[in-house]
Parts: C-alpha cells; sequence; structure tokens
C-alpha cells in the first residue's frame, strides 16, 4: 500500500478516537490506517479478518429477500464499528472508542464511503 493512501481518510475523521480502512473482497487493505491501542499498524490483520464480509451481508439480505445491504453498526465493548459497501465488492470500516456516539460513527461512516469513492476515482 502507497504511504499517502494510508492517510486517504484523515481529513475526514480528525484528531479524535477513529479510524478507517478501504478493503476489497480478499481483505486486501486498498486505503486506510488502523493503529491498535499500542500503535502499531494492524491494518492487514483487520483487513484479513474481513475478508468476505460485503459478500456475507450481500448473501444474507438475498436469503433474507430485504435489497442490498447499505451498512452494518456493530457496538462492542472495545470500539463501535461500521461497514458499508463500496465499488467492486469493497468495503469501508469505520472504527471509534466506545465512547464515542453510534450516531457520530455512522455520519462518519458515510463521509469516508464518499472519499472512499473519491480516492478510488483519483488513483484509478
Amino acid at each position: 500500500m502507497m504511504e499517502s493512501s494510508k492517510f486517504a481518510f484523515a481529513d475526514v475523521l480528525g484528531d479524535g478516537e477513529q479510524t478507517a480502512l478501504l478493503f476489497d473482497h480478499k481483505g486486501v487493505v486498498r486505503a486506510g490506517i488502523y493503529l491498535d491501542d499500542r500503535g502499531f499498524d494492524v491494518s492487514a490483520e483487520i483487513g484479513s479478518a474481513l475478508a468476505g464480509v460485503g459478500a456475507e451481508a450481500t448473501r444474507a439480505m438475498r436469503h433474507l429477500n430485504l435489497g442490498e445491504w447499505r451498512a452494518i453498526m456493530c457496538e462492542c465493548s472495545e470500539a463501535n464499528l461500521a461497514l458499508a459497501p463500496a465499488d467492486d465488492g469493497d468495503v469501508v470500516l469505520v472504527a471509534a472508542a466506545p465512547s464515542v456516539p453510534p450516531g457520530f460513527v455512522r455520519r462518519l461512516l458515510d463521509m469516508v464511503s464518499q472519499r472512499a469513492l473519491a480516492w478510488r476515482r483519483d488513483v484509478a
């Protein structure tokens, strides 16, 4: 991953306790960075763990006859997470500290999703 792609979402995220990734269907991170609480880049591990999540969400929605998926929100003890589909099977992830309100995480997801689309156009 190019160094500049790590910071593709930095100005959208600001200085708070949140991060964002754009990864493909295989879990390969295309943009963004995810630092753990020790400051280590765990982006590849997060992307790998979430490989296929977009296809699974699509499959579940099809079986439930609910239409296309737009977002998944998870409130966990370690983080609040939000995921959304991007072009070509890519997925956007926003993660924030549990203290960050879920509504704000959802709003960040919208902004990061828009930035991901623009970023992909710019690098194409």
